[in-house]
């Protein structure tokens, strides 16, 4: 990956949580916990897909549904923040890797275990 992905990479990731946190006022979001666990450019500079954590108690297809319905208000907010020549195109999805992480986990412990119960 470019030098130059990387950063707009970062740049987006630090700009999109300043606005979820500080600027984006939906009563659909409140006690909500949402933040940017990265962001991932396509090598044109066009796309960006924004991967979502969701923390707490919640309705993960409402509240991504919420942020997908106000991604043009969003990304109004960002052309004021970074300076890109084009503005990419925001897709955001749900970041599942920590369930799968734990998942995973969970997998080994038991193999573990099972290892044991066998000496």
């Amino acid at each position: 990956m470019s030098n130059r992905i990387e950063k707009g990479n970062s740049l987006l990731q630090k700009s999109l949580s300043e606005i979820l946190l500080n600027e984006l006022n939906d009563p659909r979001l409140t006690g909500e916990m949402v933040t940017i666990s990265r962001v991932s450019l396509s090598s044109d500079l066009k796309y960006a897909k924004v991967y979502l954590s969701l923390f707490g108690n919640h309705n993960e297809k409402e509240i991504l549904e919420t942020i997908k319905n106000a991604s043009g208000y969003i990304r109004g907010l960002l052309a004021k923040k970074v300076k890109f020549r084009v503005l990419p195109t925001l897709d955001f999805v749900v970041d599942d890797s920590m369930e799968y992480s734990q998942k995973i986990n969970d997998l080994l412990k038991n193999i573990h275990y099972s290892n044991e119960d066998e000496k």
